[in-house]
């Protein structure tokens, strides 16, 4: 469903996708770039990101909400979602969009649209 969502914007430069790792003891920057690659994604736009599990969970938690539980980041700590969010310019979250709905995934197209027009707008 994000492959539709690059393609929508993939001449938008003010549009950018993360992809954060749930996995990041696994998934290397190479590792990553080969899934990026297979999968057709654009590496100018669609950033695939690893880095320290307890941070990147700590993000997840703290700044995406993406998970109600407080893990601590450890080795049997997981987290795992399918939203994708909706970050304006303000770095304010605009909204959550359940990545395996064809609806949702339309809605964060059109909201990424309006969010585009305000900024644009000034």
């Amino acid at each position: 469903q994000m492959t539709r969502v690059q393609e929508a914007f993939r001449d938008e430069p003010l549009v950018a996708i993360l992809s954060h790792s749930v996995t990041p003891e696994i998934d290397s920057v190479a590792t990553l770039a080969a899934y990026g690659e297979l999968h057709g994604v654009d590496p100018d736009r669609w950033h695939l990101l690893t880095g320290d599990r307890a941070q990147i969970y700590a993000l997840a938690r703290r700044s995406y909400f993406a998970a109600l539980d407080e893990g601590d980041g450890g080795p049997d700590d997981f987290v795992h979602t399918e939203n994708f969010v909706l970050v304006d310019p303000q770095h304010r979250i605009r909204g959550y969009y359940d990545g395996t709905s064809t609806a949702d995934v339309d809605r964060l197209i059109d909201d990424i649209r309006r969010l585009l027009r305000e900024v644009h707008e000034g």
